[in-house]
């Protein structure tokens, strides 16, 4: 039975404050469409019938996606095409965000790049169900993928026999469209024309699908094509504080309170200023063949490619520890010390503001990028369809590349400096140099030379068979069983990465006391355009010169051999090098039973999946005390059976529980695999940086256990109730830590396998349309979706430390997505807010505050809304972060200490979406 909302007094009267029904109803458009009662398929007991209720595309997308949810032996979410169309999104991770219980996160290069499902990274990707990837990962990188490609997302949180293996978080499914989705012929392109707050261009956004079928002797053929363009200029600034540390004067001493208690300082004061202009392309294809009513053939593929020009700009100074502060603040927040050594476990306070005066170092820095990558997949399959017998097979070949060439050069000013330190007024750092000596190309002086490149790639030929037989009767409803081979390569390369000084050094002695006179700039390269200046913002109050993008990127090899270097890339590096090669072999059987317990029906799976693989690595080792790099090969195997089992157990047509349980396994990045070790020895102004993987990483394991209460109340309205509990065992996070490689200082980032933990939490989703409202209200409608989440895990403190009780990277315990919808007269709407609280981005060197890097992402707030001039054409006006909101990262807990503030992007946009 169908139950109707209440109307209470309290919701009408918030929807009734709303003024876009309001304007929609002055349209007086007549009613055209076609009612919910005259839908095809509608019978008798289905939702109670609603007068003159219009069946909009929208309303046709939420209710697809409702009963995907509905009819699934899993716990799956999902949004389909008119959905994706219709929200303020540009790409497939931006979308991805509307779903329950994913979360997103901000890149710095100013869109969204990470994807979590319940806290947890360890997502397997796959396109019309088969697996995809970009370069040398394991996981598909969704901002590649323009939304408006899309048909359906598809998140499955929970896991059967069928699904790839390689997620304890989930599946993520991207199907797209195919000819046969279409009546005949179909043409359709968009075109979005983005203005951005601080990239400050218009851009263009564009996609054209062209679509058909056609009936012949030789049966039915269909052909798709379609195209996505989007090109962005970009500003994403940040302005950070380096780690937090025993503040002393310039003799190494330690400056107390009145008290007697240390004071904590950051070490250092900067900002990292990332601008680009980025081109994001996409391609797709699909090919449909019957030959007979049971019989399918197709050929179907994906390009996309991506090109990142974009400047990483610097400004930083390091006074701290150098020269005792001529003013000092302090503040009441105090804590134990928790840095390992003479003052571990004293008392220490934050400091709140500083002025340092003195032959400090300070500089400016541009790195230079030019990013390209591609990824590329092609399918030939086969589909037949007996009376009880399905069987289908299907070949695949996936690959790509990422290249990312990196041109640095420093400039550093002559002294006297002085640093003023605002404190962390607004939950950041704000600071500045008084006089503006960055201001004045005269003050500048040549530092070092720092050029980089790497390049990863990966490919995968893959085969697998699928076969469902069904029974007549009986309670076993369906024997499903397959079989899947994968071949896959993972490759990566890097350069030396060594900082070569200027001709005759820079200075002698504190260089910026004693400068090298000869390697002033404005004396080097008279009458260039060396500098480029950089805007101020909220934490910067002041403008800045830094070496020129466009100057760096034309005259790389003269800055190359002026610098005494050779022309072209530098040398590989061994210690950047793995290739990787991974054979998979696996095999599932499946039963579904549909049957009745205690006059229910009840439903589900029960079933298995074994998979084999065989790993060979080929990387270099490295001696520490000759410096020197050797060979190292290695070869692993392992054998893994995954069972699982599921129950939908439903009350009646509207309630229904669904409780699953299975066991899932993630196996380690490639990369994290890799035990070489890659050098970058420090500079003047940080320490040196190591990275190295851990070949004795082992896969994350986890026994997941899941159950829903689910209510269906209409055809586009339903709210559900769901638990969840993740036995984690293997769990694989990165550490970074003070090392000595060498005799050098080095901070050593490395993944380590953690013991046993837990993940656990709740979820709510609640989605209507308000049809009982009257009139122009009708079109109204909402969705809000709820997940907390909790969870810890065994874990070494740091690397080598004792074991403890730490975080789940990633994990946000309150999350959760508001939308507020309206569809009517030609009118849609859309005003969508997102929230993810504060989580543990990683672990980083121990500091006073201990080794926890924390975040408090972006919260948005977007808007968009389209009108229909003709059944064929459509306006679009859009808007995205409608708060200006940004990101902010501390050091450890609190908001005394923040590491950085980046400051997000807002957009609008106008255009228009076309049919023919």
């Amino acid at each position: 039975m169908q139950h109707r909302p209440s109307r209470s007094l309290l919701s009408v009267s918030i929807l009734s404050a709303l003024l876009l029904p309001a304007l929609a109803a002055a349209q007086q458009t007549p009613a055209t469409d076609t009612t919910a009662q005259e839908q095809a398929g509608a019978s008798a007991g289905d939702a109670t019938q609603l007068d003159a209720v219009k069946v909009t595309a929208l309303r046709q997308s939420l209710e697809t996606a409702q009963n995907i949810k509905r009819d699934s032996d899993m716990v799956v979410d999902s949004i389909v095409a008119e959905d994706i169309g219709k929200l303020p999104d540009n790409s497939v991770a931006d979308a991805l965000q509307r779903v329950t219980g994913v979360q997103i996160a901000q890149g710095t290069q100013g869109e969204t790049t990470g994807v979590v499902i319940r806290g947890l990274p360890d997502v397997i990707s796959t396109l019309n169900g088969r697996e995809i990837f970009s370069s040398s990962g394991r996981g598909y990188a969704f901002q590649n993928l323009p939304a408006t490609a899309v048909k359906t997302l598809s998140v499955y949180k929970t896991s059967e026999a069928q699904l790839p293996l390689g997620g304890i978080a989930g599946v993520v499914d991207i199907q797209l469209r195919r000819p046969f989705d279409f009546d005949g012929r179909e043409v359709a392109a968009t075109y979005n024309a983005v203005q951005s707050k601080y990239g400050g261009s218009l851009d263009p956004n564009a996609s054209l699908l062209l679509s058909d079928r056609w009936d012949t002797g030789a049966g039915e053929f269909g052909a798709l094509v379609n195209f996505g363009y989007i090109e962005k200029e970009y500003a994403y600034d940040a302005v950070w504080g380096d780690f937090p540390k025993v503040l002393t004067d310039g003799s190494g001493t330690p400056i107390r309170t009145e008290g007697g208690d240390l004071i904590a300082a950051p070490n250092g004061f900067g900002t990292a200023y990332n601008h680009g202009d980025r081109k994001r392309g996409s391609f797709n294809y699909a090919l449909q063949w019957k030959p007979s009513e049971n019989t399918e053939v197709y050929l179907e593929g994906l390009y996309d490619w991506v090109r990142d020009d974009y400047s990483q700009n610097y400004y930083f100074s390091f006074p701290v520890g150098s020269v005792a502060p001529s003013q000092l603040g302090v503040g009441n927040n105090c804590y134990a010390n928790q840095l390992p050594g003479e003052f571990f476990g004293q008392n220490i306070c934050d400091a709140t503001n500083g002025t340092w005066s003195g032959d400090t170092y300070s500089a400016t820095s541009t790195q230079a990028h030019e990013q390209k990558g591609q990824d590329i997949q092609n399918a030939l399959g086969f589909k037949w369809r007996g009376d009880q017998l399905r069987l289908s097979t299907e070949l695949s070949r996936t690959s790509g590349y990422y290249y990312n060439p990196n041109f640095i050069i420093d400039t550093f000013l002559a002294g006297p400096i002085t640093t003023n330190w605002g404190g962390s007024g607004g939950g950041h750092v704000n600071w500045h140099l008084s006089g503006n000596p960055a201001l004045d190309p005269n003050n500048f002086y040549l530092n070092g030379l720092f050029q980089t490149w790497s390049r990863s790639e990966g490919e995968e030929n893959a085969w697998r068979g699928d076969g469902a037989f069904q029974f007549m009767d009986g309670p076993i409803d369906t024997l499903q069983f397959g079989a899947r081979y994968a071949d896959r390569t993972s490759m990566q390369r890097g350069s030396v990465e060594i900082s070569t000084p200027p001709p005759g050094g820079p200075g002698t002695g504190n260089i910026t006391a004693n400068p090298n006179p000869d390697n002033q700039v404005t004396a080097r390269f008279p009458g260039t355009d060396f500098f480029c200046s950089m805007r101020d913002n909220s934490a910067m109050s002041q403008r800045w010169l830094t070496p020129c993008f466009d100057n760096l990127i034309a005259n790389r090899d003269a800055y190359r051999n002026f610098y005494g270097l050779p022309s072209g890339e530098p040398v590989e590096n061994p210690g950047r090098f793995f290739e990787i090669q991974e054979k998979k072999l696996a095999g599932y059987l499946q039963a579904r039973y549909d049957t009745e317990l205690f006059g229910l029906a009840v439903s589900g799976l029960v079933g298995a999946r074994v998979e084999k693989v065989k790993r060979s690595l080929d990387a270099f080792s490295f001696d520490a005390s000759t410096g020197l790099y050797s060979p190292l090969a290695l070869e692993t195997e392992d054998t893994n059976v995954l069972p699982n089992a599921s129950m939908n157990m439903k009350f009646n047509d509207a309630w229904q529980l669904r409780v699953t349980a299975a066991k899932t396994l993630a196996y380690p990045a490639f990369g994290s695999l890799n035990p070489s070790l890659s050098l970058n020895p420090g500079t003047i102004n940080r320490a040196g940086q190591a990275a190295s993987g851990n070949a004795n990483l082992t896969p994350i394991e986890s026994k997941s256990y899941d159950a829903s209460l689910e209510w269906y109340f209409s055809q586009v309205g339903y709210a559900s109730l769901g638990l969840f509990y993740r036995d984690i065992d293997g769990y694989i996070q990165n550490y970074t830590t003070d090392v000595t490689i060498g005799g050098e200082a080095y901070q050593l980032t490395q993944p380590q396998s953690a013991g046993s933990g837990y993940l656990q939490g709740v979820e709510a989703a609640w989605q209507q349309t308000f049809d009982f409202l009257p009139g122009a209200w009708s079109g109204l409608g909402a969705q809000f979706n709820y997940t907390y989440i909790d969870g810890e895990t065994e874990s070494p403190a740091f690397i080598g430390g004792p074991t403890v009780k730490r975080p789940l990277q990633n994990v946000s315990k309150t999350n959760y997505n508001a939308v507020l919808f309206y569809e009517n007269f030609g009118v849609s709407a859309r005003l969508a807010y997102g929230y993810r609280g504060r989580y543990v981005a990683g672990f980083t060197q121990n500091t006073v505050s201990g080794n926890e890097d924390q975040i408090v992402p972006a919260n948005q707030l977007d808007f968009s809304v389209s009108y229909d001039v003709t059944p064929k054409t459509t306006l679009v006006l859009a808007a995205t972060n409608l708060l200006g909101e940004n990101l902010y990262q501390y050091w450890g807990g609190g908001k005394t200490r923040p590491r950085d503030i980046r400051y997000q992007d807002q957009t609008v946009s106008f255009g228009v979406r076309v049919k023919l």
